[in-house]
C-alpha cells in the first residue's frame, strides 16, 4: 500500500520555516553590514587620526621653518651692519693708525685707542648675545631648576659690567636682600638679567642702575630701574608685540639693535615669566619680571622677607 503525501505537508515548503530562513538570512546579512561598517568607521577614524597627525606634524615643521627663517633674516640683518661696520672700522681706523703713527698727537690717539676698545666691547656684548640667542632656539633644551641665592646672583652680574658702569659714572645697585633663596632656571635667568643691565649701561650717561625683588603672594618679582634716555611709547609697543622687529636704529647717536629683548622674551617664556616696561623720553626706564609661584619658587629663607613685605 502506497502512502501518499501531501505537498502543504512537506516540512521544507511549510511557511513559517521559509520565514524563519528569511529572516535568519536578513539578520546574517545584517550582522555582517553592521560588522564592515564598524570596521570602516573604525578604519576612518583611525584614518583621520594619522591624518591629524600628519597634519599637526606639517604644521610644526612649518613653523619650525618660518622660525628659523625669521632667525636667519635677524641674524643677517644684524651680522650685516652692527657686526661688518664695526670689524670694518677697526680694520681701517687700525691700519690708518700703523701708517700715520707719526703725524697722529697723542690726544687723538687716545680718543682713537678708546673709541677702538668701545667697539670691541660692543662687539663682544653682541656676539655673546648672539651665541646665546642660538643656544635657547633648541626647543629640546631643557635646564633644571635648582635653588639659589638671587643676591649673590645679581652681584656676579654686576660684577662682570663693573668696569664699564665706572667709566661711565654709573652707580649699580644691589637691593636684592640677602639670602633671597629662590627655585628656578639659574643660567637662563642670569642672562635675562645681564641683557637688562646692559641694555640699560648703553643708554645711560650717568645715573643709578638699581635691582630690586620681592616675593609676592602669587609670585616673584625682579625689577630693574635705570635713569637713561628711557623710551618712547612706540619703542615700547613694539617691544612688547608679538612680531618683535629687531632694528639697528640709533637712539640719540647710541646704537642698538634690539637683540638683547628678543633674547629675554625668548627666554622668559622658557622660564614661564613675563614683564612690563615702564618708561619716557629722559624719564628712565623701569623693567618688572614676574615669575608665578606656579614655577615652584621656594620660600624666602632670610628674616628680611617680613621686613620687605612690611615696607
Amino acid at each position: 500500500m502506497l502512502l501518499h503525501i501531501q505537498p502543504d505537508l512537506i516540512w521544507y515548503k511549510s511557511i513559517w520555516l521559509l520565514s524563519i530562513g528569511t529572516l535568519a538570512i536578513s539578520v546574517y546579512i545584517a550582522i555582517i553590514l553592521y560588522r564592515r561598517t564598524k570596521r570602516l568607521a573604525v578604519d576612518q577614524k583611525t584614518l583621520t587620526q594619522l591624518v591629524d597627525e600628519k597634519t599637526r606634524e606639517i604644521r610644526q615643521q612649518n613653523e619650525a621653518l618660518e622660525k628659523n627663517n625669521r632667525i636667519k633674516t635677524r641674524l643677517i640683518s644684524i651680522i650685516s651692519h652692527d657686526i661688518v661696520t664695526p670689524l670694518r672700522f677697526l680694520h681701517i681706523t687700525g691700519k690708518n693708525m700703523l701708517e700715520n703713527n707719526d703725524s697722529i698727537s697723542d690726544v687723538m690717539r687716545d680718543e682713537v685707542l678708546a673709541e677702538m676698545v668701545t667697539t670691541a666691547r660692543e662687539l663682544e656684548l653682541l656676539t655673546t648675545n648672539i651665541l646665546n640667542w642660538i643656544k635657547y632656539q633648541n626647543e629640546n633644551r631643557t635646564p633644571l631648576r635648582e635653588p639659589f641665592d638671587l643676591h649673590t646672583i645679581i652681584g656676579q652680574i654686576f660684577g662682570l659690567v663693573n668696569g664699564m658702569a665706572r667709566q661711565k659714572n654709573i652707580i649699580l645697585t644691589n637691593d636684592v636682600p640677602q639670602d633671597f633663596i629662590i627655585e628656578q632656571h639659574i643660567e637662563p635667568l642670569k642672562i635675562v638679567l645681564y641683557n637688562l643691565v646692559i641694555n640699560a649701561l648703553n643708554f645711560m650717561e650717568r645715573g643709578h642702575i638699581t635691582i630690586n625683588s620681592r616675593q609676592l603672594r602669587n609670585g616673584l618679582l625682579i625689577e630693574v630701574k635705570d635713569e637713561g634716555l628711557g623710551m618712547t611709547e612706540e619703542q615700547i609697543n613694539n617691544i612688547l608685540s608679538d612680531r618683535f622687529v629687531v632694528s639697528s636704529a640709533n637712539v640719540d647717536g647710541k646704537r642698538g639693535n634690539g637683540l638683547g629683548y628678543l633674547i629675554i622674551k625668548d627666554l622668559l617664556k622658557l622660564l614661564n615669566g613675563g614683564f612690563t616696561i615702564r618708561s619716557a623720553p629722559n624719564k628712565g626706564t623701569s623693567i618688572k619680571l614676574f615669575f608665578p609661584e606656579a614655577q615652584g619658587l621656594s620660600k624666602i629663607k632670610s628674616a628680611r622677607l617680613a621686613d620687605t613685605l612690611a615696607t
